[in-house]
């Protein structure tokens, strides 16, 4: 009995443990439980993130924003096979910058045709996130400014 209840409390850790849901606040490549990756150098405080949200429902509120807004930063994660993607809002100034795009939810190839497009009409990548779904596929959340 003593070996069969050990074997289900393995088995319940390592679901938990592949359901790949993070804590709040961790960021992807930063021990959250979610394999990826962030170039976000400086932190993003907790409070200046939406909730998380679907892809579908994240773009309704892109196209839904306030005219002179533009999503500074979105972050994706995999959520027990479930894809969920966040954003912060803020105002574009354009001091240095006169244009940006933002993307979320891309596959490797969608992020390669992308960004040599962007790349090649001089806009710089300003942020880039990488999580992987259940399955190791990797998608991609990408922030570009284009330089005065």
């Amino acid at each position: 009995m003593r070996g069969l209840l050990t074997s289900v409390v393995v088995a319940v850790a390592g679901l938990l443990a592949s359901c790949g849901e993070r804590e709040p606040g961790t960021r992807a490549g930063t021990g959250g439980g979610t394999a990826g990756y962030s170039s976000l150098v400086e932190p993003v405080a907790e409070s200046e993130f939406s909730p998380w949200m679907s892809k579908a429902d994240q773009q309704v509120v892109y196209e839904g924003r306030k005219e002179g807004t533009y999503f500074a930063y979105t972050e994706g994660r995999n959520n027990g096979g479930f894809l969920q993607f966040r954003h912060v809002l803020k105002e574009f100034e354009g001091e240095e910058h006169t244009e940006w795009a933002v993307f979320w939810g891309l596959s490797e190839d969608e992020f390669y045709q992308l960004e040599l497009g962007m790349r090649n009409k001089g806009f710089a990548r300003e942020h880039l996130q990488v999580f992987e779904d259940s399955s190791g596929k990797a998608y991609h959340q990408v922030l570009w400014l284009l330089p005065r």
